[in-house]
């Protein structure tokens, strides 16, 4: 657009003032021939008295280029460029001030020379005004562009950054979020509707789901539980019926296996559907670590295992009986896995504003190959060995951490196994209330 601008502007004018100076030396010329050398004088005298200003330059010299009449003193010392035009500088004899002149020559009859040309002061200011316009136009649209296409990015970013921290909400389990609009109708509209299309697509399948496993898993627990009333019932009956008392006892010890599996999955559906807490209050960790220790320590007196704690005292958002439930699961497990004679470390403490919590043991710890699906429901490790449990503590825990937004990582002892759980500080926490 300059360069159109400047060709336009400049350029024509440029062709204008050559267009001039040729057709003068025409006319010039065609004088010589009629009037001779004589009417050529006499004419280009009268045009220079007719312009003091100098605005046309005009000289008549002879086959030496010595000056015969003119308004310049000399023939300039400038050889002609390859279009044949003579550019140099004039210095005006009131002002001394210096200007610019393009001049032609031309070679009459006789051995002549006529050199014609125009002052291009003028033409020269236009070209500098012009140049100048075009710099700042240049600058102002490089600053304009510039600051729009931040403000664009800026715009889009937020945006963007909207949409990524409504997904990673709703990847902790919180599928009731959704994408704001700006209802400006553009493309970032448009995958915002398309992502709460999904999501309320989601919503509705796993409300289906969860339902369709309420239901399965309540009729399967009535009849489990009608079973275990009757085998109950002819246990206590076994002494007179001459029954098998030990196959009942194992028959009621696989009932209560099928019904405590239904009653964790139940639970862990129903926190995984959940999302994060809703209805957290303000919870001492430590007390309820404390509460747990002393809970477990004659179960770990029994195994010859030894409990090592050390408790900050902290406190964190959450629901106190979960929180019970998920650390008994823990220091369960790692009582459980744990060698006669062997220890395990709580350690509980604030580590630069963020709550952590280390349950170590000194076992047989947990394959680096499972502990990516330890957290998976019914999933047993290879180092369970035959150690009784039902493959669900792991994924409860999960579960319930994930629900106080707090992440749950499996680490090497050397030997044993270390969890590491990590709260979400204060201040970073969004809880709706009640």
């Amino acid at each position: 657009m300059g360069g159109f601008i400047y060709w336009s502007t400049v350029g024509f004018m440029d062709k204008q003032t050559n267009t001039v100076i040729e057709t003068d030396i025409e006319g010039l010329a065609d004088v010589y021939q009629r009037d001779g050398l004589g009417g050529l004088i006499a004419t280009i005298e009268s045009r220079i008295k007719r312009d003091p200003s100098r605005s046309s330059i005009y000289l008549v010299a002879d086959h030496l280029k010595t000056p015969v009449v003119g308004n310049i003193s000399r023939w300039p010392n400038v050889h002609p460029d390859h279009a044949g035009w003579i550019e140099f500088k004039l210095r005006e004899k009131a002002s001394h001030d210096t200007t610019q002149a393009r001049t032609r020559p031309f070679l009459l009859k006789g051995g002549i020379n006529l050199l014609v040309g125009r002052d291009i002061r003028t033409l020269e200011q236009m070209k500098r005004l012009v140049e100048r316009a075009l710099a700042w136009s240049m600058a102002i649209a490089i600053v304009v562009g510039v600051g729009a296409g931040m403000l664009f990015t800026r715009s889009v970013g937020q945006r963007l950054a909207i949409i990524s921290r409504t997904s990673q909400r709703v990847r902790r389990g919180d599928l009731s979020e959704r994408v704001p609009l700006c209802e400006s109708d553009d493309d970032l509209d448009e995958l915002a509707k398309g992502l709460n299309s999904m999501l309320d697509e989601i919503q509705r399948l796993l409300s289906g789901i969860e339902h369709v496993a309420d239901n399965l898993a309540h009729d399967l627990r009535t009849p489990l539980s009608r079973l275990r009333n009757r085998l109950t019932r002819l246990r206590a009956d076994s002494d007179e019926l001459d029954f098998d008392s030990a196959s009942i006892d194992a028959c009621l010890a696989d009932v209560d296996q099928i019904l405590a599996t239904f009653a964790a999955l139940l639970r862990i559906s129903k926190l995984e559907a959940a999302g994060r807490g809703k209805t957290l209050s303000l919870v001492n960790l430590r007390e309820v670590v404390q509460d747990v220790v002393d809970l477990y320590e004659p179960v770990a007196s029994e195994r010859n295992v030894e409990i090592s704690v050390t408790l900050d005292d902290l406190s964190v958002l959450g629901d106190k009986d979960l929180l019970l439930q998920a650390l008994c699961n823990l220091i369960d497990n790692a009582i459980k896995f744990s060698p006669d004679g062997g220890r395990i470390d709580i350690d509980l403490r604030d580590e630069r504003g963020q709550t952590k919590l280390r349950v170590s043991d000194h076992g047989i710890g947990i394959d680096v190959a499972d502990r990516h699906r330890v957290f998976d429901r019914l999933y047993r490790g290879s180092a369970a060995g035959t150690i009784d449990g039902l493959g669900l503590g792991l994924t409860l825990v999960k579960a319930i951490f994930e629900y106080h937004t707090a992440t749950i990582s499996l680490l090497d002892n050397y030997p044993g196994v270390r969890v590491l759980i990590e709260f979400e500080s204060f201040r970073d926490a969004k809880f709706s209330s009640p």
